[in-house]
């Protein structure tokens, strides 16, 4: 755990020049696979999802940063943008390639899952 830790430390917050929100079109054109952080509470991730995304509630992110790959770009999700882009922001200083959907989950283009 302590050199998991180390190693996150170690990264360079500015490795990741993309903007911070980006489109849900544009993400789906890229044809890059993202981990997808689904930021909101149950109730609302029931309502509707993103097919194959990861409810980690926001409140609970900095807890369980070691369920999160190391390698994929992850694709931060919230009712809106506000609490989306503060956790994008928060993985980029771990060291992460993170982006927030821009729009919040409305922001997706594709039919949400239950």
């Amino acid at each position: 755990m302590l050199q998991w830790f180390k190693e996150r430390i170690t990264r360079s917050p500015k490795a990741a020049p993309e903007p911070l929100d980006v489109d849900g079109q544009t993400l789906l054109r890229s044809g890059e696979r993202y981990f997808v952080v689904d930021l909101r509470e149950l109730s609302l991730y029931r309502k509707g999802h993103i097919r194959g995304s990861h409810l980690i509630p926001y409140l609970e992110l900095q807890k369980r940063l070691h369920e999160l790959p190391d390698k994929q770009p992850i694709l931060t999700v919230d009712a809106n943008e506000r609490r989306g882009r503060q956790a994008a922001k928060l993985l980029r200083s771990y060291g992460y390639r993170a982006v927030n959907l821009k729009g919040g989950i409305q922001g997706w283009p594709e039919k949400l899952v239950k």
